[in-house]
């Protein structure tokens, strides 16, 4: 049964993307538990090479057999819908470590873990600011109190008494300000704390969505193109925004063409990252639906520029198989 230790995969993921290698570690030599521990963090097998680069120095060689098997083992417990879930709640990108076969059901309990997680941020943060208000809160009073003991010592100096007068002022004008804030922020979060409830309810109705299967069609194609392209790496995505915006990895080196071999799309290193996703038109015709891509080249540094460079065109078929690229949306098709 592909059943999935959640809270041992909750745990790995509140950790860091890229577990360390300890010097016990190193020197025990079990390569299949990192392995194992990569594959459930849903990192992908070049993460063997930062472990084995942090043994080297202990003379530990490495057994990237091993790491694979353990690996395996990992990505066979979390690409489930409970590992998808628990991934997007932690708020994780997907890395495109599934099988194909795997990821619709990956992708539709990951976008929403990622729905929940994005109401639990909202949440955290109006109890952050609440807390921060209370805070100052306090802080004016502590103020009150010490100037007020101040003005009350018969061997207080001129200095601090004048000090003491001036803090005591500031405080008292501050305080009711600083009380209507608080008094804001806690209906803020009685707010968030309602559109959390909301949200963990609605999963199964959203589910239902056209906005989920389009967010899910969306990413399965990404990592059709990923398949489909040599030049690509792997694409991930960002959801920080509330939108899921597949990102695509060129490798350095490497081209991305039109679908007649003759035009340069886009070279590596870069990153792609999707602009829209919509229907076929003019000279895409012939596909059903295209995914729109912003091409941002990458100096010797692996700094990403700012502006995009190009841009290419993903096509696909009705039944989202991946057909090729074309070099802009305004293409002739070949």
């Amino acid at each position: 049964m592909r059943a999935i230790g959640l809270l041992a995969l909750a745990a790995m993921l509140a950790g860091c993307e890229t577990p360390a290698m300890t010097k016990k570690e190193c020197l025990a030599g079990d390569w299949y538990a990192a392995g194992l521990e990569d594959g459930l963090g849903g990192l992908r097998e070049t993460n063997f090479d930062a472990r084995a680069a942090a043994c080297y120095e202990y003379d530990a060689m490495a057994d990237l057999s091993a790491y694979r098997d353990g690996r395996a083992e990992g990505l066979f417990r979390f690409c489930t819908p409970g590992g998808g879930y628990e991934y997007g709640r932690a708020g994780k990108s997907y890395l495109g470590v599934c099988l194909a076969e795997d990821e619709p059901g990956f992708l539709g309990a990951y976008l929403e873990g990622w729905r929940a997680h994005r109401a639990e941020e909202e949440r955290r943060r109006a109890a952050s600011a609440y807390d921060s208000a209370v805070y100052t809160i306090e802080a004016y009073r502590d103020d009150i109190r010490r100037a007020r003991r101040v003005l009350s010592d018969k061997e207080a100096t001129e200095k601090e008494i004048k000090k003491a007068r001036k803090s005591l002022d500031n405080a008292r004008d501050s305080l009711p300000y600083a009380e209507r804030r608080a008094d804001e922020l806690l209906y803020e979060l009685g707010r968030a704390d309602e559109a959390l409830e909301r949200t963990l309810g609605s999963l199964e109705g959203w589910r239902r969505s056209r906005e989920f299967e389009a967010a899910r069609a969306t990413l399965l194609e990404a990592q059709q193109i990923a398949r489909g392209e040599d030049a690509i790496n792997f694409c991930t995505d960002d959801a920080s925004d509330g939108f899921n915006r597949p990102e695509c990895e060129i490798r350095s080196g490497a081209a991305v063409r039109d679908r007649s071999g003759e035009r340069l799309c886009a070279s590596g290193p870069a990153k792609a990252v999707m602009l829209r996703r919509g229907d076929a038109y003019g000279p895409h015709a012939d596909a059903a639906f295209v995914q729109v891509y912003q091409v941002f080249n990458r100096d010797e540094q692996g700094r990403t520029a700012r502006r995009p460079d190009n841009q290419f065109v993903a096509l696909f078929d009705a039944e989202g198989a991946y057909l090729g690229a074309a070099c802009s949306p305004f293409d002739a098709a070949p």
